[in-house]
């Protein structure tokens, strides 16, 4: 009996999870409460507050378990480039894994709304800090192997360019999420990915084989 307990508690846990993902994505943070929480699973208040003591908690959680399993499908799923003419490819696949996940659809479109929330609390200010530093990071060690691979220039930037970069990749993204722009969307995000890779791959880069 213990056990079937324990697994309903968790159960219930990851409903809580689902529909806050659901509430924080379409009404937004400021505007959803625990109540509205509760209510869209059939639970009370109480229990809510049982498995999480505040909505920045249940935030919290949510945010940890979303970039876990993000992660997850990002290591599995995306290889990283092997080669500098591989990176415009590797970001569209990125924008790919969000756009045909519902979950992956909704958790960017929440970072996205509180991103531009005028007033944000100390706690939600330090977990987006958090997950800012660690997105660019990322990125930048993408490109630091490729240089040490001889496919970047010695002297290139790499701070600056992991941001270009990435700042490319969150408005591509969250254009191809809310336009149906197609074959011409395609085209868009491989000339602007491909004007980063040249400018730093220099030459070398120049003279490969031409993208289709």
């Amino acid at each position: 009996m213990a056990r079937r307990t324990k697994a309903e508690a968790e159960q219930t846990r990851r409903m809580i999870l689902a529909a806050a993902l659901d509430l924080f994505a379409a009404k937004g943070y400021e505007l959803t409460t625990l109540d509205d929480v509760a209510r869209r699973i059939r639970l009370t208040k109480g229990a809510v507050y049982w498995h999480f003591k505040s909505k920045t908690a249940l935030f919290d959680e949510l945010v940890s378990s979303q970039s876990e399993k993000h992660g997850a499908q990002i290591a599995r799923d995306l290889p990283d480039p092997t080669c500098l003419s591989d990176v415009p490819g590797f970001f569209s696949e990125w924008t790919r894994l969000i756009a045909t996940s519902s979950a992956n659809r909704k958790f960017f479109r929440m970072m996205m709304s509180l991103w531009w929330m005028e007033k944000k609390s100390e706690a939600i200010q330090f977990r987006l800090s958090q997950m800012e530093k660690t997105f660019f990071s990322n990125i930048e060690n993408m490109l630091r192997h490729l240089q040490r691979k001889g496919e970047i220039r010695p002297d290139a930037d790499l701070a600056a360019v992991a941001r270009v970069l990435g700042a490319l990749w969150i408005g591509f993204t969250a254009f191809q999420l809310n336009c149906d722009s197609g074959a011409k969307w395609l085209r868009t995000i491989g000339l602007g990915f491909d004007a980063v890779v040249c400018a730093v791959g220099g030459n070398r880069f120049k003279s490969e084989e031409k993208r289709e």
